[in-house]
């Protein structure tokens, strides 16, 4: 027994020629040396679980340790026909063994912290092979991986192989190419239909809609009805006129020849389309000029009414004569904020346009050269030109020269004007550009809307002679005066009496912002019947007197918006409110903003149990309200709920016959 173990283990065989019964199992000894990163254990004999008996003698058991190193350098892999233990075989057979014979095996170390002979059976060859691949498989193979488990022993570390019961499927190398084409084609093929019967069809899947909610279906709608191929083209042309008398030409049009092919043969008549406006209904990346040319030789033969404001235009010339020809007889034109609209471009505008009234050149005029659109010359030339057809001009973000001077071209040759718009106008001057008041008021008496809001002009001296002969405004209508500010106290009492003397029609007034006003000029005013009032940053706002009291009783039986922001005193701010609410459901206030007042709570719950239709209350930043309650509310439902969480009541007026 002795001489075959010896001859066995001999240096120059290998381990490949070692055939242990199916049933073995290996063992490890805590006798390792390291060397290089690597283990070497001392592998122990192998025993039969049959008898139980080893194969090495006692007195020749182990080997040297010179003799164990150069046997583990030689040790091949081992043979990959031995099939694994199993796992009951290897506990009787541990049972069993009284003595044990010493083999040395080389080991590393594996990332993962587990250790596997260098020798590298087939199951972990295999599992480090299967990890590298990654595209989808060609072929499908079935390969059994194995687990390995590394237990405590007394005698050693027994390492288990253990047979996992999950198959794994491999995948095949694949080229990328041959992975993208699979992938196209499975795209674009289509389901087939493998009913055998005859009426089958391919049904649509129903479309999901998406609105920042839950996730609903739409299903498809049925089979459309013939009732809207039978109306007549006369009858449905009819009712396209009164949708857009009601809601204007866009985006209504658009939306109506969507439906069906007739309905867009009706919807394209010139007819139609007489009021544009492609400012505020096209995306900005649709404002080119290769667009607007076929907009206009396909849309505006009978345009009337065109704002074409901020679109992206380098041939103006060629734009305009287009224009000219297929829109003669255009009525207003809106053209704010064209780059490189020149003085030769207005001239050629008013000279080509007979019935042109309205003109908007607002944000044209960045820096003043000699050719600009609203010099002096040819802004005055234009005005002489339109003469008493000129109605509405806007005029506002620009910088202007020679105020006086368009002032005075507006008051001798415009009598029909009714709008003038000088919104946020500077000048070239360091001081500010000058208005004589009188002298328009002497030209234009048909003026209805007034706007010189925070701009560098003021009125000019006049003697008491020239304002006792001025006839006023009498059909003005909106005054807009708010400044900021650099300009806050250039307007004061003198100022405002001096244009509202006569203005008995005014509906809105906005005096945002003016340091110097008192509520004395106010209450002087002629107007009984204003709607739209603003005072937000006014210096009646904080007074202490009873003024904003007198002016909210003066107008509280026509006031549909009424701005109190930011008025710091509360006991005048509260009388003002109660003013408004006395009148009960005789006061049409819809719109009532508090924001950043000091407002109390009690003149809040009056207001919203006496004004019947307030839509509209802003209590941003109160100091004197809880919390819960400072915000903006809209809508009837908010002002409810608002009602509701304060406890308050609505007094809902008694009819008459009861």
């Amino acid at each position: 027994m002795n001489e075959s173990s010896e001859s066995r283990f001999s240096e120059t065989d290998t381990l490949n020629d070692i055939k242990p019964p199916a049933d073995s199992v290996y063992t490890f000894s805590d006798n390792c040396e390291s060397d290089e990163g690597e283990l070497k254990f001392k592998i122990k004999n192998i025993i039969s679980p049959k008898d139980g008996s080893t194969n090495q003698s006692p007195d020749k058991s182990s080997p040297t340790e010179r003799e164990t190193d150069n046997l583990s350098n030689t040790v091949p892999a081992p043979n990959p026909d031995i099939r694994p233990p199993n796992r009951i075989d290897e506990e009787t057979s541990c049972s069993k063994s009284p003595k044990q014979h010493v083999l040395p095996v080389k080991v590393k170390r594996v990332p993962n912290g587990s250790m596997h002979p260098t020798g590298k059976p087939a199951a972990y060859a295999m599992e480090k092979k299967t990890t590298k691949v990654r595209a989808k498989p060609k072929r499908k193979a079935l390969v059994a991986m194995y687990q390995s488990q590394i237990t405590d022993n007394k005698i050693g570390i027994k390492l288990k192989l253990k047979k996992s019961e999950v198959l794994t499927v491999l995948p095949a190398p694949k080229s990328k190419k041959v992975a993208k084409s699979n992938r196209k084609r499975s795209r674009k093929s289509k389901p087939k239909n493998t009913s055998d019967s005859d009426d089958s069809s391919y049904e649509k899947k129903p479309r999901r809609v998406n609105n920042n909610k839950a996730t609903t279906v739409e299903k498809e709608p049925e089979e459309q009805s013939p009732w809207g191929l039978m109306i007549p083209e006369p009858i449905l042309l009819k009712i396209f006129e009164n949708v857009v008398n009601q809601e204007g030409c866009l985006p209504a049009l658009v939306r109506l020849g969507k439906v069906c092919s007739q309905w867009n043969q009706v919807s394209v008549t010139p007819r139609l389309w007489h009021s544009l406006d492609f400012s505020a209904w096209t995306k900005e990346k649709w404002r080119t000029e290769l667009n607007l040319k076929w907009l206009i030789e396909n849309r505006m033969q009978s345009c009337k009414d065109l704002n074409i404001a901020n679109w992206k235009v380098t041939n103006i010339d060629c734009v305009l004569s287009i224009l000219a020809n297929s829109c003669p007889d255009l009525v207003g034109l809106s053209l704010a904020g064209w780059k490189g609209f020149a003085s030769e471009h207005l001239i050629f505008i008013v000279e080509q346009f007979k019935s042109l009234q309205r003109l908007d050149l607002s944000s044209i005029n960045i820096e003043m050269t000699n050719k600009s659109t609203v010099s002096l010359q040819s802004l005055c030339h234009s005005i002489q030109t339109m003469g008493e057809k000129l109605t509405h001009l806007y005029l506002a973000h620009n910088k202007l020269a020679g105020v006086p001077q368009i002032v005075t071209a507006l008051s001798t040759y415009c009598p029909n004007l009714t709008l003038l718009d000088l919104s946020n106008v500077s000048t070239i001057a360091a001081s500010h550009g000058f208005l004589h008041i009188e002298k328009l008021q002497q030209g234009c008496q048909k003026l209805k809307v007034l706007r010189i809001t925070n701009s560098h002009i003021t009125l000019s001296p006049a003697t008491l002679q020239e304002q006792m002969d001025s006839p006023g405004f009498p059909e003005l209508e909106e005054l807009s005066i708010a400044s900021l500010a650099d300009e806050s106290r250039l307007i004061n009492d003198d100022f405002i009496q001096r244009i509202l003397k006569t203005s008995t029609k005014l509906q809105l007034l906005d005096v945002r912002g003016c340091a110097r006003l008192t509520h004395d000029s106010l209450i002087r005013l002629p107007t009984w019947d204003l709607k739209h009032l603003f005072l937000s940053g006014c210096s009646v706002t904080r007074d202490t007197g009873g003024g904003l009291e007198l002016i909210a009783s003066k107008w509280a039986h026509s006031l549909t918006e009424f701005d109190l922001a930011w008025a710091n005193v509360q006991t005048p701010l509260d009388n003002a409110i109660r003013a408004i609410a006395e009148k009960g459901s005789e006061s049409p206030l819809h719109h009532l903003n508090l924001c950043g007042s000091s407002v109390s709570l009690e003149a809040v719950k009056e207001i919203l149990t006496n004004c019947v239709d307030l839509n509209s209350i802003n209590l941003s930043s109160c100091r004197g309200l809880p919390r819960g309650f400072k915000r903006l509310l809209q809508g009837t439902t908010e002002i409810k709920e608002l009602r509701d969480n304060l406890g308050v009541t609505l007094k809902v007026p008694k009819s008459s016959d009861s």
